[in-house]
């Protein structure tokens, strides 16, 4: 009777489990096509509040974080003013730490964090280029140190590669084959679930296109 009542309440409990997965992988789902949607600031913020909630009921999950930090870079990259692109992209880069908080030694999360700082660094690159341009590297590095195959950090260090003047080692000749093998892995990258970033083929297509040209 006693094993009887235990695989009841287990299979009771799996069974809540199961729901309340499909439902995070639903409501995620839907914000992701709203953030991929998203052309205007307000829609921008609509995405990263969604995110927001989700993550406060889903404090152990990575992900909502991590897609509002996205959210809120996008939001910044389109701000007119210096000092409100610096304001969401410094909001950003502690969700994205927050994230790294949640899974460590992700690659996903490092590659993000890369484009967080390379954003950065486009605000003022005659004085925050030395510092944290090394930053930005070293964290595009590490993720591809932590996965070959995805092909985000590729893109991020060619574009950085592509925007960095000649003279400090830049330059679209020196980009052309950084983007060249993310545009590669993106032909094979599949992600693992419908919820797993999957953004940036096409900008690696035409950041290597205006690389030959």
């Amino acid at each position: 009777m006693k094993k009887l009542f235990i695989a009841a309440i287990m299979l009771i409990t799996s069974n809540v489990f199961a729901q309340e997965n499909k439902k995070f992988i639903k409501s995620m789902e839907t914000n992701i096509q709203l953030l991929d949607s998203a052309q205007t600031i307000e829609q921008f913020q609509n995405a990263a509040n969604a995110f927001e909630r989700i993550s406060n009921a889903e404090k152990k999950e990575w992900l909502p974080v991590y897609y509002n930090a996205y959210a809120n870079l996008m939001i910044g990259m389109n701000q007119t003013e210096n000092a409100k692109k610096d304001e969401y992209y410094d909001k950003a880069e502690a969700l994205i730490n927050q994230a790294d908080g949640i899974a460590k030694d992700n690659s996903e999360i490092f590659a993000m964090h890369s484009w967080i700082v390379a954003m950065k660094i486009s605000i003022d690159p005659m004085n925050r280029g030395m510092q944290l341009g090394m930053q930005s590297g070293m964290l595009s590095e590490t993720a591809m140190k932590l996965d070959a195959e995805n092909p985000r950090p590729y893109l991020l260090k060619g574009l950085n590669t592509m925007y960095t003047p000649e003279q400090f080692g830049g330059g679209k000749e020196k980009a052309l084959p950084i983007l060249e093998q993310a545009v590669e892995k993106f032909a094979k990258f599949k992600p693992l679930s419908s919820i797993m970033p999957k953004w940036g083929e096409a900008k690696a297509k035409s950041a290597l296109e205006e690389c030959k040209n």
